[in-house]
Protein backbone atom coordinates (compact mmCIF):
# COMPACT_ATOMS: atom_id res chain seq x y z
CA UNK A 1 0.00 0.00 0.00
CA UNK A 2 1.32 3.43 -0.93
CA UNK A 3 1.59 6.34 1.50
CA UNK A 4 -1.39 8.60 2.05
CA UNK A 5 -2.24 12.21 2.71
CA UNK A 6 -5.24 13.97 4.19
CA UNK A 7 -6.49 17.43 4.47
CA UNK A 8 -8.58 18.45 7.39
CA UNK A 9 -9.73 21.85 8.43
CA UNK A 10 -12.41 22.70 10.85
CA UNK A 11 -13.44 26.17 10.08
CA UNK A 12 -15.44 25.62 6.88
CA UNK A 13 -17.55 22.56 6.21
CA UNK A 14 -20.77 21.13 4.77
CA UNK A 15 -23.44 18.50 5.33
CA UNK A 16 -24.97 16.67 2.41
CA UNK A 17 -27.22 18.70 0.14
CA UNK A 18 -30.43 17.30 -1.19
CA UNK A 19 -29.11 16.61 -4.70
CA UNK A 20 -27.34 13.41 -5.66
CA UNK A 21 -23.64 13.81 -6.41
CA UNK A 22 -21.28 11.87 -8.60
CA UNK A 23 -18.38 10.91 -6.35
CA UNK A 24 -15.63 8.33 -6.79
CA UNK A 25 -16.36 5.06 -4.97
CA UNK A 26 -15.19 4.88 -1.38
CA UNK A 27 -12.06 2.79 -0.71
CA UNK A 28 -12.79 -0.34 1.28
CA UNK A 29 -11.62 -0.21 4.85
CA UNK A 30 -10.15 -0.23 7.29
CA UNK A 31 -7.11 0.40 5.09
CA UNK A 32 -3.71 -0.76 6.33
CA UNK A 33 -1.17 1.96 5.53
CA UNK A 34 2.61 2.47 5.67
CA UNK A 35 4.25 0.09 8.17
CA UNK A 36 1.02 -0.58 10.10
CA UNK A 37 0.00 -4.22 10.47
CA UNK A 38 -3.32 -6.00 10.82
CA UNK A 39 -2.69 -6.44 14.56
CA UNK A 40 -2.37 -2.68 14.95
CA UNK A 41 -5.98 -2.18 13.82
CA UNK A 42 -7.23 -3.05 17.29
CA UNK A 43 -7.28 -0.87 20.41
CA UNK A 44 -6.12 -3.73 22.64
CA UNK A 45 -2.85 -3.97 20.71
CA UNK A 46 -1.96 -0.46 21.86
CA UNK A 47 -3.54 -0.66 25.32
CA UNK A 48 -1.42 -3.68 26.27
CA UNK A 49 1.68 -1.60 25.64
CA UNK A 50 0.70 1.10 28.17
CA UNK A 51 1.57 0.71 31.82
CA UNK A 52 -1.43 1.70 33.93
CA UNK A 53 -3.62 2.16 30.86
CA UNK A 54 -6.84 1.85 32.93
CA UNK A 55 -5.74 4.39 35.50
CA UNK A 56 -8.13 7.35 35.89
CA UNK A 57 -6.56 10.43 34.32
CA UNK A 58 -9.28 12.84 35.44
CA UNK A 59 -12.26 12.37 37.77
CA UNK A 60 -15.67 13.82 36.89
CA UNK A 61 -14.99 16.77 39.20
CA UNK A 62 -11.63 17.38 37.52
CA UNK A 63 -13.23 17.21 34.07
CA UNK A 64 -15.75 19.87 35.09
CA UNK A 65 -12.88 22.14 36.15
CA UNK A 66 -11.08 21.27 32.92
CA UNK A 67 -14.16 22.33 30.96
CA UNK A 68 -14.11 25.70 32.70
CA UNK A 69 -10.46 26.07 31.70
CA UNK A 70 -11.29 25.22 28.07
CA UNK A 71 -14.06 27.81 27.96
CA UNK A 72 -11.75 30.46 29.38
CA UNK A 73 -9.12 29.58 26.76
CA UNK A 74 -11.30 29.18 23.66
CA UNK A 75 -13.87 31.91 23.20
CA UNK A 76 -15.86 29.83 20.70
CA UNK A 77 -16.55 27.32 23.50
CA UNK A 78 -19.35 28.61 25.69
CA UNK A 79 -21.70 27.38 28.36
CA UNK A 80 -25.09 28.03 26.77
CA UNK A 81 -26.74 28.20 30.17
CA UNK A 82 -24.54 31.11 31.22
CA UNK A 83 -25.34 33.33 28.27
CA UNK A 84 -26.99 36.62 29.16
CA UNK A 85 -30.72 36.87 28.65
CA UNK A 86 -30.09 40.04 26.63
CA UNK A 87 -27.26 40.96 24.33
CA UNK A 88 -26.26 44.17 22.50
CA UNK A 89 -27.46 43.78 18.93
CA UNK A 90 -24.45 45.60 17.49
CA UNK A 91 -22.16 42.73 18.46
CA UNK A 92 -24.20 40.27 16.42
CA UNK A 93 -24.76 42.68 13.54
CA UNK A 94 -21.01 43.32 13.30
CA UNK A 95 -20.30 39.58 13.31
CA UNK A 96 -22.88 38.96 10.58
CA UNK A 97 -21.38 41.74 8.47
CA UNK A 98 -17.86 40.38 8.94
CA UNK A 99 -18.85 36.86 7.90
CA UNK A 100 -20.77 38.17 4.89
CA UNK A 101 -17.93 40.44 3.71
CA UNK A 102 -15.28 37.76 4.20
CA UNK A 103 -17.07 35.26 1.97
CA UNK A 104 -18.20 37.86 -0.58
CA UNK A 105 -14.57 38.92 -1.07
CA UNK A 106 -13.26 35.41 -1.66
CA UNK A 107 -12.90 33.85 -5.09
CA UNK A 108 -15.23 30.87 -4.89
CA UNK A 109 -16.78 28.44 -7.36
CA UNK A 110 -20.10 26.69 -7.63
CA UNK A 111 -20.63 22.98 -8.20
CA UNK A 112 -20.82 23.84 -11.91
CA UNK A 113 -17.17 25.02 -11.66
CA UNK A 114 -18.22 28.57 -12.56
CA UNK A 115 -16.97 31.57 -10.61
CA UNK A 116 -19.58 32.79 -8.11
CA UNK A 117 -20.49 36.37 -8.95
CA UNK A 118 -20.74 39.08 -6.29
CA UNK A 119 -24.38 39.50 -7.29
CA UNK A 120 -25.12 36.12 -5.70
CA UNK A 121 -24.16 37.56 -2.32
CA UNK A 122 -25.74 40.96 -2.86
CA UNK A 123 -29.02 39.84 -4.42
CA UNK A 124 -29.68 36.47 -2.78
CA UNK A 125 -27.79 36.28 0.52
CA UNK A 126 -27.74 39.82 1.91
CA UNK A 127 -31.55 40.16 1.96
CA UNK A 128 -31.76 36.87 3.88
CA UNK A 129 -29.19 37.91 6.48
CA UNK A 130 -31.07 41.21 7.06
CA UNK A 131 -28.32 42.72 9.17
CA UNK A 132 -30.22 46.00 9.40
CA UNK A 133 -33.05 44.17 11.18
CA UNK A 134 -30.95 43.08 14.17
CA UNK A 135 -32.49 44.96 17.13
CA UNK A 136 -30.40 47.18 19.36
CA UNK A 137 -31.02 44.74 22.20
CA UNK A 138 -31.42 41.04 21.48
CA UNK A 139 -33.74 39.09 23.75
CA UNK A 140 -32.36 35.59 23.72
CA UNK A 141 -34.38 32.52 22.86
CA UNK A 142 -33.36 29.04 23.93
CA UNK A 143 -33.59 25.92 21.83
CA UNK A 144 -32.26 22.43 21.16
CA UNK A 145 -31.36 20.60 17.97
CA UNK A 146 -34.02 18.02 17.15
CA UNK A 147 -31.56 16.18 14.91
CA UNK A 148 -27.97 16.43 13.73
CA UNK A 149 -27.77 19.59 11.64
CA UNK A 150 -25.25 21.72 9.77
CA UNK A 151 -24.00 25.05 11.06
CA UNK A 152 -23.40 27.37 8.11
CA UNK A 153 -21.53 30.62 7.55
CA UNK A 154 -24.48 31.94 5.53
CA UNK A 155 -28.19 31.03 5.48
CA UNK A 156 -28.09 28.83 2.40
CA UNK A 157 -27.36 25.23 1.47
CA UNK A 158 -25.72 26.28 -1.81
CA UNK A 159 -22.22 24.84 -2.03
CA UNK A 160 -19.34 27.27 -2.55
CA UNK A 161 -15.96 25.72 -3.39
CA UNK A 162 -12.42 27.01 -3.03
CA UNK A 163 -11.29 25.17 -6.17
CA UNK A 164 -13.12 23.82 -9.17
CA UNK A 165 -14.36 20.28 -8.62
CA UNK A 166 -13.86 20.28 -4.83
CA UNK A 167 -17.46 19.25 -4.20
CA UNK A 168 -16.49 17.46 -0.98
CA UNK A 169 -15.23 20.70 0.59
CA UNK A 170 -17.95 23.31 0.96
CA UNK A 171 -16.58 26.63 2.16
CA UNK A 172 -19.83 27.67 3.84
CA UNK A 173 -19.93 24.85 6.37
CA UNK A 174 -18.62 25.33 9.87
CA UNK A 175 -19.52 21.97 11.38
CA UNK A 176 -22.43 19.84 12.65
CA UNK A 177 -24.21 20.03 15.97
CA UNK A 178 -25.74 16.92 17.47
CA UNK A 179 -29.19 15.92 18.59
CA UNK A 180 -30.17 17.71 21.84
CA UNK A 181 -27.38 20.29 21.49
CA UNK A 182 -28.59 23.37 23.42
CA UNK A 183 -28.42 26.68 21.55
CA UNK A 184 -29.04 30.33 22.12
CA UNK A 185 -30.94 32.02 19.27
CA UNK A 186 -29.75 35.51 18.25
CA UNK A 187 -31.41 36.27 14.92
CA UNK A 188 -33.43 34.83 12.03
CA UNK A 189 -33.36 35.09 8.25
CA UNK A 190 -35.92 37.23 6.43
CA UNK A 191 -37.77 34.14 5.19
CA UNK A 192 -37.81 32.55 8.66
CA UNK A 193 -36.12 29.38 7.41
CA UNK A 194 -32.79 29.99 9.17
CA UNK A 195 -31.71 30.88 12.70
CA UNK A 196 -28.42 32.45 13.72
CA UNK A 197 -27.44 30.57 16.86
CA UNK A 198 -24.74 30.03 19.45
CA UNK A 199 -23.99 26.37 20.20
CA UNK A 200 -21.49 25.12 22.80
CA UNK A 201 -18.57 25.10 20.30
CA UNK A 202 -19.70 27.07 17.25
CA UNK A 203 -21.81 30.00 16.14
CA UNK A 204 -23.58 30.28 12.78
CA UNK A 205 -26.73 29.66 10.74
CA UNK A 206 -28.85 26.52 11.11
CA UNK A 207 -32.12 25.50 9.51
CA UNK A 208 -35.02 26.67 11.69
CA UNK A 209 -36.82 23.35 11.18
CA UNK A 210 -33.99 21.62 13.06
CA UNK A 211 -34.29 23.76 16.21
CA UNK A 212 -37.11 23.54 18.77
CA UNK A 213 -37.48 26.66 20.91
CA UNK A 214 -38.24 26.12 24.61
CA UNK A 215 -40.34 28.52 26.72
CA UNK A 216 -37.33 29.48 28.83
CA UNK A 217 -33.71 28.69 29.51
CA UNK A 218 -34.68 26.72 32.60
CA UNK A 219 -37.12 24.61 30.58
CA UNK A 220 -34.32 23.75 28.15
CA UNK A 221 -31.87 23.10 30.97
CA UNK A 222 -34.24 20.60 32.57
CA UNK A 223 -33.56 18.26 29.67
CA UNK A 224 -30.34 19.35 27.95
CA UNK A 225 -28.41 19.62 31.22
CA UNK A 226 -30.06 16.76 33.07
CA UNK A 227 -27.83 14.61 35.29
CA UNK A 228 -29.81 11.56 34.15
CA UNK A 229 -28.78 10.72 30.61
CA UNK A 230 -27.31 8.24 28.17
CA UNK A 231 -24.18 9.13 26.22
CA UNK A 232 -23.56 7.48 22.86
CA UNK A 233 -20.22 5.70 23.17
CA UNK A 234 -20.38 3.79 19.90
CA UNK A 235 -19.97 5.26 16.42
CA UNK A 236 -23.71 5.86 16.57
CA UNK A 237 -26.89 4.57 18.20
CA UNK A 238 -30.36 4.16 16.73
CA UNK A 239 -33.26 5.96 18.44
CA UNK A 240 -36.73 4.55 17.79
CA UNK A 241 -40.24 5.96 18.06
CA UNK A 242 -41.79 2.82 19.54
CA UNK A 243 -40.70 0.23 22.15
CA UNK A 244 -40.81 -2.51 19.51
CA UNK A 245 -38.19 -0.51 17.60
CA UNK A 246 -39.96 -0.69 14.25
CA UNK A 247 -39.85 3.04 13.45
CA UNK A 248 -36.40 4.60 13.35
CA UNK A 249 -36.30 8.27 14.31
CA UNK A 250 -32.60 8.88 13.75
CA UNK A 251 -29.08 7.70 14.48
CA UNK A 252 -27.29 9.68 17.18
CA UNK A 253 -23.51 9.93 16.73
CA UNK A 254 -20.71 9.36 19.25
CA UNK A 255 -20.74 11.90 22.05
CA UNK A 256 -24.47 12.67 21.81
CA UNK A 257 -26.07 13.08 25.23
CA UNK A 258 -29.75 12.05 25.43
CA UNK A 259 -31.78 12.65 28.63
CA UNK A 260 -33.29 9.56 30.24
CA UNK A 261 -37.01 9.31 30.74
CA UNK A 262 -38.39 7.76 33.97
CA UNK A 263 -37.56 4.07 33.98
CA UNK A 264 -40.53 1.67 33.97
CA UNK A 265 -40.38 -0.95 36.73
CA UNK A 266 -40.11 -3.66 34.07
CA UNK A 267 -36.76 -2.20 32.99
CA UNK A 268 -35.38 -2.52 36.49
CA UNK A 269 -35.71 -6.29 36.53
CA UNK A 270 -32.46 -8.22 36.17
CA UNK A 271 -31.88 -9.38 32.63
CA UNK A 272 -34.60 -7.18 31.16
CA UNK A 273 -34.51 -6.93 27.38
CA UNK A 274 -36.83 -3.94 27.19
CA UNK A 275 -35.32 -0.90 25.48
CA UNK A 276 -34.05 2.13 27.31
CA UNK A 277 -36.55 4.99 27.45
CA UNK A 278 -35.28 8.48 26.59
CA UNK A 279 -36.65 11.94 25.88
CA UNK A 280 -36.58 13.23 22.31
CA UNK A 281 -37.23 16.86 21.33
CA UNK A 282 -39.41 17.77 18.39
CA UNK A 283 -40.42 21.03 16.77
CA UNK A 284 -44.09 21.96 16.68
CA UNK A 285 -45.64 23.81 13.75
CA UNK A 286 -45.12 27.15 15.51
CA UNK A 287 -41.43 26.40 16.19
CA UNK A 288 -41.89 25.70 19.88
CA UNK A 289 -40.47 22.60 21.54
CA UNK A 290 -42.23 19.42 22.41
CA UNK A 291 -40.72 16.40 24.13
CA UNK A 292 -41.76 12.79 23.61
CA UNK A 293 -40.55 9.41 24.76
CA UNK A 294 -38.33 7.38 22.45
CA UNK A 295 -36.40 4.13 22.75
CA UNK A 296 -32.87 2.78 22.41
CA UNK A 297 -32.00 -0.91 22.30
CA UNK A 298 -30.11 -2.28 25.27
CA UNK A 299 -27.67 -3.72 22.77
CA UNK A 300 -26.69 -0.24 21.61
CA UNK A 301 -23.29 1.14 22.55
CA UNK A 302 -24.54 3.73 25.04
CA UNK A 303 -23.74 4.29 28.71
CA UNK A 304 -25.46 5.86 31.66
CA UNK A 305 -23.21 8.78 32.46
CA UNK A 306 -19.75 9.20 30.95
CA UNK A 307 -17.03 6.52 30.70
CA UNK A 308 -13.99 6.74 32.97
CA UNK A 309 -11.39 9.05 31.43
CA UNK A 310 -8.34 6.84 30.98
CA UNK A 311 -5.79 6.19 28.24
CA UNK A 312 -7.35 2.79 27.58
CA UNK A 313 -10.84 4.18 27.18
CA UNK A 314 -9.69 7.00 24.90
CA UNK A 315 -8.12 4.43 22.58
CA UNK A 316 -11.22 2.23 22.75
CA UNK A 317 -13.35 5.18 21.69
CA UNK A 318 -10.97 6.14 18.87
CA UNK A 319 -10.85 2.63 17.43
CA UNK A 320 -14.65 2.37 17.37
CA UNK A 321 -14.40 4.89 14.52
CA UNK A 322 -11.68 3.02 12.60
CA UNK A 323 -12.64 2.67 8.94
CA UNK A 324 -15.59 5.05 9.18
CA UNK A 325 -15.97 7.69 6.52
CA UNK A 326 -14.05 10.94 6.31
CA UNK A 327 -16.34 13.93 5.92
CA UNK A 328 -15.31 17.58 5.75
CA UNK A 329 -17.29 19.14 8.61
CA UNK A 330 -19.60 16.17 8.83
CA UNK A 331 -20.33 16.03 5.11
CA UNK A 332 -21.70 12.67 3.91
CA UNK A 333 -22.25 11.62 7.56
CA UNK A 334 -18.50 11.40 8.06
CA UNK A 335 -15.90 13.01 10.31
CA UNK A 336 -12.94 15.15 9.34
CA UNK A 337 -9.73 15.07 11.36
CA UNK A 338 -10.85 17.44 14.11
CA UNK A 339 -14.38 16.05 14.06
CA UNK A 340 -12.95 12.61 14.79
CA UNK A 341 -10.88 13.94 17.71
CA UNK A 342 -13.80 16.03 18.94
CA UNK A 343 -16.20 13.08 19.12
CA UNK A 344 -13.69 10.89 20.94
CA UNK A 345 -13.15 13.40 23.74
CA UNK A 346 -16.74 14.65 23.76
CA UNK A 347 -17.86 11.13 24.69
CA UNK A 348 -16.11 11.64 28.06
CA UNK A 349 -18.03 14.83 28.74
CA UNK A 350 -15.10 17.06 27.87
CA UNK A 351 -16.19 20.39 26.36
CA UNK A 352 -13.68 19.90 23.58
CA UNK A 353 -13.19 22.52 20.84
CA UNK A 354 -14.22 21.57 17.32
CA UNK A 355 -11.46 23.42 15.43
CA UNK A 356 -8.09 21.67 15.07
CA UNK A 357 -6.18 24.87 15.88
CA UNK A 358 -8.19 25.34 19.06
CA UNK A 359 -7.78 21.67 19.98
CA UNK A 360 -4.02 22.10 19.84
CA UNK A 361 -4.17 24.82 22.52
CA UNK A 362 -5.88 22.68 25.16
CA UNK A 363 -4.04 20.83 27.92
CA UNK A 364 -0.29 20.55 28.41
CA UNK A 365 1.87 22.00 25.63
CA UNK A 366 4.84 19.75 24.85
CA UNK A 367 6.36 21.48 21.86
CA UNK A 368 5.96 23.96 19.02
CA UNK A 369 7.88 23.41 15.79
CA UNK A 370 8.52 24.80 12.35
CA UNK A 371 7.55 22.46 9.50
CA UNK A 372 10.49 20.47 8.09
CA UNK A 373 12.72 21.63 10.96
CA UNK A 374 13.73 20.68 14.52
CA UNK A 375 13.75 16.92 13.92
CA UNK A 376 15.76 16.18 17.06
CA UNK A 377 13.38 18.15 19.27
CA UNK A 378 10.38 16.45 17.68
CA UNK A 379 11.83 13.00 18.26
CA UNK A 380 12.57 13.85 21.87
CA UNK A 381 9.04 15.11 22.42
CA UNK A 382 7.49 12.08 20.72
CA UNK A 383 9.47 9.73 22.91
CA UNK A 384 7.82 11.09 26.06
CA UNK A 385 4.19 11.07 24.90
CA UNK A 386 1.36 9.20 26.58
CA UNK A 387 -0.71 7.34 23.99
CA UNK A 388 -4.33 8.42 23.72
CA UNK A 389 -3.77 11.65 25.61
CA UNK A 390 -1.38 13.21 23.08
CA UNK A 391 -2.46 15.11 19.98
CA UNK A 392 -0.13 15.86 17.07
CA UNK A 393 -0.99 18.99 15.11
CA UNK A 394 -0.05 19.80 11.54
CA UNK A 395 -1.29 22.70 9.41
CA UNK A 396 -4.96 21.82 8.83
CA UNK A 397 -4.74 18.40 10.45
CA UNK A 398 -5.02 16.71 13.86
CA UNK A 399 -4.05 13.20 15.01
CA UNK A 400 -4.23 11.07 18.18
CA UNK A 401 -0.92 9.48 19.18
CA UNK A 402 -0.89 5.68 19.60
CA UNK A 403 2.68 4.84 20.56
CA UNK A 404 6.11 3.85 19.32
CA UNK A 405 7.22 0.50 17.93
CA UNK A 406 10.88 0.29 17.04
CA UNK A 407 11.78 3.56 15.39
CA UNK A 408 8.26 4.27 14.15
CA UNK A 409 5.63 6.45 15.84
CA UNK A 410 1.99 5.68 15.08
CA UNK A 411 -1.22 7.72 15.05
CA UNK A 412 -4.93 7.23 14.41
CA UNK A 413 -6.63 9.96 12.39
CA UNK A 414 -9.35 10.70 9.86
CA UNK A 415 -7.86 11.35 6.42
CA UNK A 416 -9.14 12.23 2.98
CA UNK A 417 -6.50 11.50 0.33
CA UNK A 418 -2.89 10.69 -0.48
CA UNK A 419 -0.64 13.05 -2.40
CA UNK A 420 1.47 10.80 -4.60
CA UNK A 421 3.71 13.06 -6.70
CA UNK A 422 6.30 15.81 -6.48
CA UNK A 423 4.56 18.31 -8.78
CA UNK A 424 2.16 20.59 -6.88
CA UNK A 425 0.57 21.73 -10.14
CA UNK A 426 -0.55 18.21 -10.97
CA UNK A 427 -1.44 17.55 -7.31
CA UNK A 428 -1.73 13.81 -7.91
CA UNK A 429 -3.66 11.99 -5.23
CA UNK A 430 -5.40 8.79 -4.19
CA UNK A 431 -8.46 8.83 -1.97
CA UNK A 432 -8.62 7.29 1.50
CA UNK A 433 -11.76 8.87 3.02
CA UNK A 434 -11.72 7.10 6.38
CA UNK A 435 -10.20 6.82 9.85
CA UNK A 436 -6.90 4.96 9.66
CA UNK A 437 -3.81 3.93 11.61
CA UNK A 438 -0.50 5.03 10.11
CA UNK A 439 3.07 5.87 11.03
CA UNK A 440 4.49 9.37 10.69
CA UNK A 441 6.18 8.57 7.37
CA UNK A 442 2.73 8.76 5.80
CA UNK A 443 2.72 10.96 2.70
CA UNK A 444 6.51 11.17 2.71
CA UNK A 445 6.91 10.54 -1.03
CA UNK A 446 5.04 13.67 -2.11
CA UNK A 447 5.75 17.37 -2.51
CA UNK A 448 4.03 18.28 0.76
CA UNK A 449 6.19 16.06 2.98
CA UNK A 450 5.50 13.42 5.64
CA UNK A 451 3.39 13.78 8.75
CA UNK A 452 6.55 13.95 10.82
CA UNK A 453 7.97 16.74 8.64
CA UNK A 454 4.89 18.88 9.09
CA UNK A 455 4.18 18.55 12.83
CA UNK A 456 3.84 22.05 14.29
CA UNK A 457 2.73 21.29 17.85
CA UNK A 458 2.16 18.54 20.39
CA UNK A 459 -0.18 18.71 23.38
CA UNK A 460 -1.64 16.26 25.90
CA UNK A 461 -5.27 16.40 27.02
CA UNK A 462 -4.36 16.03 30.68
Amino acid sequence: MRLFFFTCLMSVFFAVSGSAEELPPLPRGPMILTSATQAMQNADFWIRRIEGAERVVKTREEIEKFNEYIRSLVRENVDIFRLDFRRPGKQIADQLQLEFNTLRNRKLFGVDNQYVQKSFFDDQIKPLVQIDKVPSTIRMKWGAAVRTTSVRALPTMVKLLEDKGDVEFDQLQFTLIKLWTPVGVYHSSSNGQWLYIQAPYVRGWVKAKDIAVFPSRDDLKKYAASDKFFVVTGESASVFKDPARTTLLQRASMGTVIPRAPIPSSQLAAGSSEPYTVWMPYRKSDGSAGVAKAYISRKSDVQRNYPVYSQANILRQAFKLLGFRYGWGGQYNGRDCSGFVHDVFLSFGIAFPRDSKQQSLVGIQLGFFEPFEEDIQKEKALGSLRPGLALLKMPKHQMIYLGQIGKQHYVIHSTWAERTGQDPRKDEKNRINQVVVSDLNLNGNSYIGSLFDRIVSINEIE
